[in-house]
C-alpha cells in the first residue's frame, strides 16, 4: 500500500534527526524515488519544511495540551505526527481541519499503539478549538515569548535582543520563517538575460529580471523541477540566491587572472568567477567535502567552464598545492549560517552558541593561511553568510591588527549600481552587511582587502 503524503513527510523529519543530515537533501532523494505530481511535491515540501520552521513553537503548543510527564514518554513518531498535525492546522490555510486530524490519527495507529492514537486524535481536536495561543508576556519574558511565539531557540533570541532590541528580533525571526524567494544566475559565457527569460517562457516557467543584479533571474513559479528544463541542462543557468552573486562582483576577477577560492564546494561563486572572467585565466578550488565537489564538477560540464582546478582538501594545507603567489583570493568561510536560516531549515535547531566561536577560530586560521600566497596589490575577500559579530567584523579587526600588509577597502564601488541604490547595506567601514529582515536577502557579510605591504 503506498504512503500518504504525511506518511512520507514523517519519514523524511525522522530520517533528518537520526542521520544530522539536510532536510533539503533527504526531500530531494525522496521526491525522486517516488512518483509525485507537481501538487503532492509542493505539498510534501510544505509539510517539511513548515515543520521544521516552526518545531520550536509547534513544540511549545503540545505542552500546552500534554502534561510534562507524559510528553516527556512521546515516542519521535508520535511526536512529529503531532507537530505535522499542529502545522496544518495553525499553518496551512487551505487543509481542512479535519483531514489534518484523521490523516494524523491514521499514522499514530501504524506507528503507535491505540493509546498513542487517541492522544495525537484528542491534542489535535484540542487544537482545532483553541486557535489563539497564550505565550509569555512580552514585555516581562521577552526571550520565552519571542522563542516560543516565533520559533528561534533562546540562546539565539538572547543575542538579538541584546544587539537589535525587541521590534527588530522579532522581523528577523519572522524574515527567517518565511519562504526564500528563488534566484538563478544567468551564465553569459552561453546566453544572455534575455534569451534565457525566453527561453524559461517557453518552457512555462513565470521569471522576471532583476532589477539588483544584471545576471540574476527571479523564478516566481515552478511548474517543473529545475533540474528538467532543457536551459538548465544546456548549462545557461545556476541556482544562486542573489547575496551570493555579489561575492564575484566584490572580488572583481579579471580575465587571465590565477585566482583561489578557499572554500568552494558546491561552486556557485566559482562558477560565478569563471563567467566574469570569461572562462580565461585559472581558478584553484579547494574543499574538504567530497561529494560537493561532485557537484561543482558536475556543474562546471554543464556550464561550459574548464578554468576551475578542485583541490579535495583543506586550504589550511594550501603550501602542499601552490609555490606562487596568486592575483586575488576568496575565503567564503565555514559559518554558522545564521544568515539563511530561511534557507537552511534544520540549521537553527542544530547550532549552539559554543559553535560561534569555534567558527571564529577556524575562520581566522583560514585566512591567516591564505594570505600569504596573495601578490603584492593583490586582493583578498572574505565572506560569510552570518550575521554574527564573532564571525565577521571581529575576525576583520584581528585579521588586520595582526596583517599591517593587508589595507580594507570599500565594497561599494564593486557592487552592481541597483545594489548600490539599497540603505544600509555597506556599512560606515565599507562591509558589505545584508540583513535578512532589512534588505529581503539571505543575510551576508563581505570584506574587500588590498595587499599593500609583504607579509
Amino acid at each position: 500500500m503506498e504512503k500518504s503524503i504525511r506518511q512520507i513527510a514523517l519519514d523524511i523529519l525522522l530520517e533528518t534527526d537520526a542521520k544530522n543530515e539536510n532536510a533539503h537533501d533527504i526531500l530531494n532523494r525522496t521526491i525522486q524515488r517516488k512518483n509525485l505530481t507537481e501538487k503532492d511535491k509542493a505539498f510534501l515540501t510544505d509539510i517539511v519544511y513548515g515543520t521544521i520552521r516552526w518545531k520550536g513553537n509547534l513544540n511549545y503548543i503540545v505542552n500546552q495540551f500534554i502534561p510534562p510527564k507524559k510528553f516527556k514518554k512521546l515516542d519521535p513518531e508520535i511526536l512529529l505526527t503531532l507537530y505535522i498535525g499542529l502545522y496544518q492546522i495553525y499553518y496551512m490555510d487551505k487543509v481542512p481541519d479535519y483531514a489534518a486530524v484523521n490523516e494524523s490519527v491514521e499514522i499514530a495507529k501504524k506507528y503507535g499503539n491505540s493509546r498513542a492514537s487517541g492522544l495525537v486524535n484528542a491534542v489535535l481536536r484540542r487544537a482545532v478549538r483553541v486557535k489563539d495561543i497564550k505565550y509569555p508576556d512580552l514585555n516581562i519574558k521577552p526571550v520565552e515569548h519571542i522563542s516560543a511565539k516565533y520559533s528561534h531557540p533562546e540562546w539565539m533570541v538572547r543575542r538579538w535582543l541584546n544587539r537589535f532590541g525587541i521590534e527588530q528580533t522579532i522581523n528577523l525571526c519572522i524574515a527567517n520563517n518565511s519562504r526564500p524567494p528563488f534566484f538563478i544566475r544567468t551564465n553569459r559565457l552561453k546566453v544572455s538575460r534575455d534569451q534565457l527569460l525566453k527561453s524559461l517562457e517557453k518552457e512555462g516557467i513565470s521569471a522576471l529580471p532583476s532589477d539588483s543584479i544584471p545576471e540574476s533571474i527571479e523564478i516566481k513559479q515552478l511548474s517543473k523541477s529545475i533540474d528538467s528544463l532543457e536551459s538548465y541542462k544546456q548549462g545557461w543557468f545556476q541556482v544562486q540566491d542573489e547575496s551570493s552573486m555579489l561575492i564575484a562582483h566584490i572580488l572583481d576577477p579579471q580575465e587571465g587572472e590565477t585566482i583561489i577560492d578557499a572554500c568552494s564546494a558546491p561552486g556557485g561563486k566559482s562558477t560565478h568567477i569563471a563567467e566574469i572572467m570569461g572562462n580565461k585565466g585559472q581558478i584553484l578550488s579547494f574543499d574538504i567535502d567530497t561529494h560537493r565537489l561532485g557537484l561543482l564538477k558536475e556543474n562546471c560540464s554543464r556550464l561550459g567552464i574548464d578554468i576551475i582546478k578542485i583541490i579535495n582538501d583543506d586550504v589550511r594545507n594550501i603550501r602542499e598545492y601552490i609555490n606562487e603567489k596568486v592575483d586575488r583570493v576568496l575565503v567564503d568561510a565555514p559559518c554558522s549560517g545564521l544568515g539563511v536560516l530561511r534557507r537552511r531549515v534544520e540549521a537553527k535547531w542544530r547550532r549552539t552558541q559554543e559553535q560561534i566561536l569555534e567558527f571564529s577560530k577556524l575562520q581566522y586560521e583560514i585566512l591567516d593561511s591564505v594570505s600569504k600566497f596573495v601578490k603584492h596589490n593583490g586582493i583578498l575577500v572574505y565572506c560569510t553568510c552570518t550575521i554574527e559579530p564573532e564571525e565577521n567584523q571581529q575576525v576583520i579587526e584581528r585579521f588586520i591588527e595582526n596583517h599591517s600588509e593587508f589595507q580594507l577597502e570599500n565594497v561599494l564601488p564593486f557592487l552592481p549600481e541597483g545594489i548600490r541604490q539599497i540603505k544600509g547595506i555597506v556599512s560606515d567601514k565599507g562591509f558589505l552587511q545584508i540583513y535578512q529582515h532589512l534588505h529581503n536577502m539571505d543575510g551576508f557579510f563581505s570584506v574587500r582587502m588590498r595587499k599593500v605591504g609583504e607579509n
